[in-house]
């Protein structure tokens, strides 16, 4: 299996996008752009997906272990990922890189590869089935993680993708 890697038109008004997807899931974003004056860019964990494309993987802090193992895998040792929060409160990890953008997507496309092997994608996507697109809904008007949110008429829409 190798990663596919897509332009991201997630976000208009951010610098040069891109995902990987790899089994079945957005594993990563890249964001191309310039470190401390040098070409580069940053590798994050997928806290939300483009519109069309495949549901991100949905155990954020097994994506984050999964994102160290595959570093440690490629690089042979230990590399410092900054963990933070997005806007709405989704846990990812970073990882900054300088080079090409052709380097830059060999980096990003063997990490897809290593973390898709490390999750072991065929057992999530038996639990998600049916709920990728209300999740992905969910992941676009959430405030704060993890709060259902209320849609119409007493139906609320669960952070899992159920409605409730």
């Amino acid at each position: 299996m190798s990663a596919i890697i897509y332009q991201s038109t997630k976000f208009y008004h951010a610098r040069e996008q891109y995902f990987a997807v790899a089994g079945e899931h957005t594993l990563l974003r890249l964001t191309i752009g310039s470190i401390g004056g040098h070409q580069g860019g940053a590798i994050k964990t997928a806290t939300a997906s483009d519109f069309g494309a495949p549901p991100i993987y949905r155990d954020r802090e097994a994506l984050i272990n999964a994102l160290q193992v595959g570093i440690q895998n490629l690089a042979g040792g230990e590399v410092d990922l900054c963990i933070d929060s997005d806007g709405k409160g989704r846990r990812f990890a970073e990882i900054c890189l300088s080079g090409t953008r052709d380097q830059l997507f060999e980096a990003l496309t063997l990490l897809a590869d290593e973390m898709a092997r490390y999750l072991g994608q065929p057992a999530e996507v038996d639990h998600t089935a049916g709920c990728s697109d209300l999740r992905d809904l969910y992941d676009d008007l959430c405030i704060a993680e993890g709060a259902p949110i209320y849609l119409s008429d007493g139906v609320y829409l669960g952070s899992d993708g159920r409605l409730l």
